[in-house]
C-alpha cells in the first residue's frame, strides 16, 4: 500500500484521545467471549458455580500472566473457584483448555488472514503449515495425551470424569468464543490507529477499508500467540515484537511500534477495569 511508503511526521499534540477511550471499551467486550467459554467448560465438567463467581474468577486471573511463567493465572482463578466449592482438578483443567484453544485458535485466526496479506511467500507458507499443529488444540486425543501422565498420579485420579467431558463440541464452542473476542481485540487495535490518524494524516485515506481491519486483528491474534509462547510475563516484547511485523505490512515501522504500544496500554486498562466491573457484580449479588 501506499500508505507505507509516506514520509513519517508526528505531532503528538493531534492524538485523538477518545478514540483511545473507545479502544479500552472493545478491549473490555474482547475479553467477554472468552469467559463465556470457560464458564460453559466449567458448566461441562459438572461446576455449577454462579456467575457471578466465575466472571471475577476468570478476569482477576489476568493479573497473573504478569508473573513469569503464568502460572499465577492459573492459581488466581482457581483459589477464587475453590472459596466456593469448586474442585481444584476441574478449575485448573478447564483453565488450561479454554487458554491453549484461546491462544492457539488466535495462531490460526491470524495465520488464514496472513494469506491475503502481502508477506514473503515463505511466512505465509510457514504460517499455514503451522495450522494443523494449533489444531491439535481442537482435537480430544491431544487433551487425554496430554494430561495422560498426569492422571495416573494421585493428583490426577479425580481428572477422568472432566477429561471425558472434554468433547470436540466443547472445544470448537470454546474456539468459537475465542475468535470472537479476537475479533474484538483486532478492533481495540483499529481505534488506536484512529487515534493516530491525525498525527500521522497518510493513515486516513486507508482505515476505513475491511483490509485494514484485518490486519489488525491478524495484528493482536498472532501477537497474542507470540506472547503466550515466550512465556515472559505478560508477553513482553514478544507480543509487540510480532504485532508491529503485522501491522507494518500497511504502515511505517514506527508508527506500527507506537500503536502496538498504545493498544497495550489499553488493553491493560481494559483489564484493571473488567476486574473492578467483576468485583463490583460479585458484590452485589453478594457471592
Amino acid at each position: 500500500m501506499e500508505l507505507a511508503r509516506s514520509e513519517i511526521s508526528l505531532n503528538w499534540s493531534s492524538v485523538r484521545w477518545g478514540y483511545l477511550g473507545v479502544s479500552v471499551l472493545f478491549g473490555m467486550i474482547a475479553m467477554v467471549p472468552p469467559f463465556f467459554g470457560w464458564h460453559a467448560i466449567l458448566k461441562d465438567f459438572g461446576q455449577n458455580i454462579p456467575w457471578p463467581v466465575t466472571i471475577y474468577a476468570y478476569f482477576l486471573g489476568h493479573l497473573g500472566k504478569y508473573v513469569p511463567g503464568k502460572a499465577m493465572a492459573v492459581l488466581l482463578r482457581v483459589a477464587e473457584l475453590q472459596r466456593h466449592k469448586g474442585s481444584m482438578s476441574a478449575g485448573g483443567l478447564s483453565v488450561f483448555v479454554e487458554t491453549l484453544i484461546g491462544f492457539a485458535s488466535g495462531g490460526i485466526l491470524g495465520a488464514l488472514i496472513l494469506q491475503y496479506l502481502d508477506f514473503p511467500n515463505w511466512l505465509r507458507w510457514s504460517a499455514l503449515l503451522g495450522i494443523p499443529l494449533a489444531g491439535l488444540s481442537l482435537s480430544p486425543y491431544s487433551y487425554r495425551w496430554i494430561i495422560g501422565p498426569i492422571r495416573r498420579t494421585r493428583i490426577g485420579k479425580s481428572m477422568d470424569t472432566f477429561i471425558g467431558a472434554i468433547s470436540t463440541r466443547l472445544l470448537f464452542r470454546t474456539a468459537a468464543w475465542a475468535w470472537v473476542g479476537w475479533m474484538f481485540q483486532g478492533t481495540a487495535l483499529w481505534f488506536v490507529l484512529l487515534s493516530l490518524a491525525d498525527v500521522y494524516p497518510a493513515l486516513s485515506a486507508n482505515l476505513s477499508s475491511g483490509h485494514v481491519w484485518l490486519v489488525c486483528v491478524s495484528s493482536m491474534s498472532l501477537g497474542g500467540l507470540a506472547g503466550f509462547l515466550s512465556m515472559l510475563p505478560g508477553g513482553a516484547l514478544a507480543r509487540e515484537l510480532a504485532s508491529t511485523g503485522v501491522l507494518a505490512s500497511i504502515i511505517p515501522q514506527p508508527i506500527a511500534l507506537i500503536a502496538t504500544v498504545l493498544v497495550r496500554v489499553t488493553s491493560m486498562a481494559a483489564e484493571l477495569l473488567m476486574i473492578l466491573l467483576s468485583r463490583g457484580i460479585k458484590l452485589f449479588t453478594k457471592h
